[in-house]
C-alpha cells in the first residue's frame, strides 16, 4: 500500500507540472504551432549581433528599450557561432498560450502577441543550460521541452511592465517592418541596419517560414 501511495503521489506531481504547460508533445506544440519558452534579462551590452557603437560594448538605446531578444544557441546559428549568427535581425512573433513552466514563471492571459527581433545570443553555458541547450543533451529541445528559447530584453521594463513573467508562447517568423508599423516597440529593418552584423552578408531577413531546427 505504501508503494501504491508513493506512485500516486508521483503521478499527481508529474500531472501538476505538465498541466501548467499548455504546449504538449516532444518538442512541444500548441494548436498546431511550434512552442517557445521565454525568460527576460538586461546586461547593458550590445550583444552578439553587434547592436551598439562599434567602438565599445554599449547598446544602442533602442536595443535596450525595444522588443528584442537573445535566441538559444541552436537557433541563433546552426553552426554554433557566437557572433553574427544566421538569425540575427530576424523577427519572431510570440503569442502567449496561457501556460508557463512551473517554478520558473507565472500565468499570463492566452492570445497576447508581441514581436521581438533577435539581437543577441543565449549561449549554452552556465547558467543558461536548462533553457538554451537545444542540442543532443535533451534530444533537440531544452530541459523543459521547447525547441526554441528566447531571453527577452527588459532594459526599460518593457517586458515585465506588461505583465509577462516568463510565459510559454507559440512562435512564428514575421516581417519586422510590418510589425514595426503595428507596434513601434518592434525594431524596423532600418534600425537593424545600424548593427554591425547587418553588414555580414547573412541570408535575407524577410523569410517567414519557421523551417526545421
Amino acid at each position: 500500500m505504501k508503494y501504491l501511495v508513493l506512485s500516486l503521489l508521483v503521478l499527481v506531481s508529474v500531472y501538476s507540472v505538465s498541466a501548467n504547460q499548455k504546449c504538449t508533445g516532444s518538442p512541444r506544440r500548441y494548436k498546431g504551432k511550434s512552442c517557445a519558452s521565454t525568460t527576460n534579462y538586461h546586461d547593458s551590452h550590445k550583444g552578439a549581433c553587434g547592436c551598439g557603437p562599434a567602438s565599445g560594448d554599449n547598446q544602442f538605446g533602442w536595443n535596450a528599450g525595444s522588443f528584442v531578444a537573445a535566441a538559444s544557441q541552436l537557433y541563433f546559428d546552426g553552426g554554433h557561432k557566437g557572433w553574427c549568427g544566421e538569425h540575427c535581425g530576424q523577427c519572431i512573433k510570440l503569442t502567449t498560450t496561457g501556460g508557463y513552466v512551473p517554478g520558473q514563471g507565472g500565468p499570463v492571459a492566452e492570445g497576447l502577441s508581441k514581436t521581438f527581433m533577435i539581437t543577441n545570443l543565449c549561449p549554452n553555458i552556465y547558467p543558461n543550460q536548462d533553457w538554451c541547450s537545444q542540442g543532443s543533451q535533451f534530444g533537440g529541445h531544452n530541459k523543459y521541452g521547447y525547441e526554441l528559447h528566447l531571453d527577452l530584453e527588459n532594459g526599460r521594463n518593457q517586458v515585465r511592465g506588461m505583465g509577462w513573467n516568463n510565459p510559454e508562447t507559440t512562435w512564428e517568423v514575421v516581417n519586422c517592418n510590418n510589425e514595426h508599423r503595428h507596434d513601434g516597440r518592434t525594431p524596423s529593418y532600418g534600425l537593424w541596419g545600424q548593427c554591425q552584423c547587418a553588414h555580414q552578408g547573412k541570408r535575407g531577413l524577410n523569410e517567414t517560414d519557421n523551417g526545421s531546427l
